[in-house]
């Protein structure tokens, strides 16, 4: 009886949702959208951004029915979903730390803001409210107990992540692809994985990045199997069985068992500082290509010491810019003649030509799986103009961009 009246309370109540949203979004400086059976309603942006950051993820927050989840995307940012009745709250993006500002352009650029938009969109981005994923799921219950006068745990939310979605080439071959929704993201912790996890310990094995990363890209959720009675215990014991395998693969690769069981042991201390689940998983990918990295240097005999890898992570890091090697020896504490020796002695190939290399792998990315023009990819990788970029394309491919993106 109790049970009846109270959901009879909560139907016959008059909610002003857009009222809540608007004093959700002053309060914690976070963004708040309602819609009602999928349309929009009212949108609270308290930044004043010029382009929703959530405008390339709105598609698959909609489709999550649950009356209270949450939505990671591939760049940390996490958001929250809250269905009551005919309406749809989405709340985000939030994240708990700042992204580094590499990763912010690529999102950006995913975003389609242009390049001269780039540093303001890039402060509107890092001033967004921090805050820990705990703590932001605990206002997700709060906000659905007020709507709906039921009371709800973070353990009872699914968690939901982006997937690449089809290539331009596979979307015209298909005409337009159905919406399928996203799946829940749990890459590791499940019984029924035997396969999955065979293939990933092979594609460390054998170095293979881009098998891994489609491997990755493709995993659907099973059964997430039970290992501690506290979910951030379970999180973490689940990453320490992750962290054998893969160092037990890499050492069949070919990376020395010291560094592959010393660079483990690490990874597990840095598992067991972090307090927040997806923190955990998103090490855990980290993780596992970096062994996969490693194994692949190895096998092409660049096993880099501490000095070149951190020229190579340099070169990950302003991949999207300009890069020259005189900012690069500088920042780096070298000389030039000095950065430029070494790296060719160590590697036998010139760091100029290990910088483009890099760019036209990220090129071919972008070409295959975005829909991107070749001038906005080239301009964006720093190349100083189309033609050259096209002209480096064909030189390391065989192909041009364009032929490379229709094949």
């Amino acid at each position: 009886m109790n049970n009846e009246n109270t959901t009879s309370r909560s139907h016959n109540r008059d909610i002003d949702y857009d009222y809540i949203a608007e004093h959700i979004s002053s309060l914690t400086r976070i963004m708040v959208r309602v819609y009602k059976e999928s349309t929009p309603v009212s949108f609270h942006d308290p930044c004043g951004f010029p382009v929703d950051p959530a405008a390339i993820y709105l598609d698959d927050l909609l489709q999550v029915r649950q009356a209270v989840s949450y939505y990671v995307t591939p760049y940390d940012q996490f958001y929250g979903i809250i269905n009551h009745e005919a309406h749809t709250l989405v709340l985000g993006p939030t994240f708990e730390m700042s992204p580094p500002r590499p990763r912010i352009r690529e999102f950006m650029f995913e975003l389609g803001i242009r390049q001269n938009y780039f540093e303001q969109y890039s402060s509107l981005m890092l001033g967004i409210t921090h805050m820990p994923l705990e703590l932001f799921l605990r206002e997700l219950c709060l906000i659905y107990y007020f709507l709906s006068e039921k009371k709800m745990t973070s353990t009872n939310f699914t968690l939901y992540g982006s997937r690449p979605g089809p290539s331009p080439k596979e979307r015209k071959a298909a005409g337009k692809l159905p919406v399928t929704g996203p799946k829940p993201r749990d890459f590791f912790s499940n019984h029924d994985t035997m396969d999955f996890e065979r293939r990933m310990l092979s594609c460390i094995t054998n170095g293979n990045l881009d098998d891994l990363n489609t491997l990755f890209s493709k995993r659907t959720a099973g059964r997430a199997g039970k290992t501690a009675d506290n979910y951030l215990r379970q999180t973490k014991n689940i990453f320490i069985t992750t962290a054998t395998l893969v160092s037990r693969a890499a050492m069949a690769g070919g990376l020395p068992a010291e560094e592959a069981l010393s660079l483990s042991d690490r990874y597990i201390q840095r598992c067991e500082r972090l307090n927040a689940p997806e923190q955990i998983r998103n090490l855990q990918y980290n993780m596992v290509m970096d062994f996969a990295s490693l194994v692949a240097e190895q096998q092409k005999g660049l096993h880099y010491d501490r000095f070149l890898r951190g020229v190579t992570g340099y070169v990950r890091e302003h991949l999207t810019g300009n890069i020259g090697v005189e900012q690069m020896a500088k920042d780096l504490g070298v000389s030039r003649s000095h950065l430029s020796a070494k790296f060719k002695r160590e590697t036998g190939t010139t760091l100029t030509d290990y910088i483009q290399e890099q760019k036209i792998k990220k090129a071919m990315d972008y070409l295959k799986n975005t829909e991107k023009s070749i001038l906005e990819i080239s301009t964006f990788l720093g190349f100083s103009s189309q033609g050259y970029f096209q002209n480096v394309f064909k030189k390391r491919t065989g192909m041009t961009p364009k032929e490379y993106r229709e094949r």
